[in-house]
């Protein structure tokens, strides 16, 4: 096993950020749902549901990595953010959806310019709503992972800010930024696990480039002391952090990664967090664009007697990776799922405005 303080971002990174994102006026923690019903129906002890349908008023956990990314790369200029300055700057990202409104949002609260990048099968209601946060949308024909190489080809331009959360090199300060600021996620699970007098033996967390869910991780770890037991969920069209995991290096699939949960629509995971993943990783779960569906629209429904769940095509996966296994008994074994079970799960995002729609 690797010694935590080999990763990267460090603690000291981590818990900076943390401080950092607890002092801004709108943030509070979110909820960390306890859900019985779902627990029932699934054949296990337990599930906590960590929402993050309403953080900081977008309905997304990429809300914590970008705007701390971007703040932090404005300070490293010696420029205070939301300062007259900052309108002679632009943060540019690629995105499948909920990094660029990230980017986008925090953009606008910083006073610089955005232009996010995107590849040619993001659905129009996502790219609607970033440009409702005020961005310039670049669209490229190609992938995902063609719209990162051609968003750090437009960063080398002068007052241009990459704001990424995919690295493949493992050099960009911005991306260890990111990661430090989902790590915020893990935190504040194992604190409210704590408040609440609960433990968990899994966390089912959903990867695109797995920045989210290597962040998530490595905050828990340095929070309670011990390496969680991560299984990893990704569509069976774009499942780079399994492969990368099963050869011992980043792999990059092919294909056109289409998926309905678009934001895991990757060819090729960030090297930081692979290196996280790699070490946290018990097990790889892929899972096709039925199972997503048929577990959102029951969660959305409300599973038993608890309650409706808001959440969308991204935010469900995690949990639709849970049911995916717990509903196969030899998956159950493969994946250590019993009637004692205690897990936790997260939902990404919550529903893309009626609006957008």
């Amino acid at each position: 096993m690797t010694s935590l303080t080999a990763f990267v971002p460090n603690r000291e990174e981590i818990y900076q950020a943390a401080r950092l994102i607890a002092s801004w006026p709108d943030y509070q923690q979110s909820p960390l749902l306890p859900c019985p019903g779902l627990a029932q129906e699934l054949g296990i002890g337990a599930v906590w549901v960590k929402d993050e349908s309403k953080r900081f008023g977008l309905g997304g956990v990429k809300a914590l990595g970008a705007p701390y990314g971007l703040k932090q790369q404005l300070l490293k200029l010696g420029i205070e953010p939301g300062s007259a300055d900052c309108q002679n700057f632009i943060a540019v990202a690629a995105t499948d959806g909920n990094h660029g409104l990230a980017t986008a949002w925090a953009a606008s609260k910083f006073n610089c310019k955005a232009r996010i990048y995107v590849g040619s099968d993001v659905d129009p209601a996502r790219m609607r709503r970033i440009r409702d946060n005020g961005a310039e949308l670049v669209e490229i024909d190609g992938t995902y992972d063609d719209a990162v190489m051609a968003a750090s080809k437009a960063a080398e331009a002068d007052n241009v800010l990459l704001i990424t959360d995919t690295d493949y090199d493992g050099t960009l300060d911005v991306t260890r930024d990111i990661m430090a600021g989902y790590a915020m996620l893990g935190l504040e699970c194992a604190q409210q696990l704590r408040e609440q007098s609960a433990e968990i033996d899994s966390i089912f967390l959903q990867c695109g480039v797995g920045g989210m869910a290597a962040g998530c991780a490595v905050g828990m770890w340095h929070e309670t002391g011990n390496k969680p037991t991560v299984y990893t969920v990704e569509p069976d069209t774009a499942a780079c952090v399994k492969a990368s995991i099963e050869s011992g290096n980043l792999t990059k699939v092919p294909g056109k990664l289409l998926t309905r949960m678009v934001g895991l629509s990757c060819g090729c995971p960030s090297l930081t967090a692979f290196e996280i993943l790699r070490d946290v990783s018990a097990g790889n779960i892929v899972i096709d664009d039925a199972i997503a569906k048929r577990v959102q629209d029951r969660l959305v429904a409300g599973v038993r007697n608890d309650p409706p769940l808001d959440t969308w095509d991204t935010g469900i996966s995690g949990i639709a990776g849970l049911w995916h296994v717990a509903e196969n008994q030899t998956l159950r074994d493969r994946f250590g799922l019993s009637e004692q079970s205690r897990v936790l799960v997260i939902n990404s995002e919550g529903a893309i405005p009626e609006k957008y729609l």
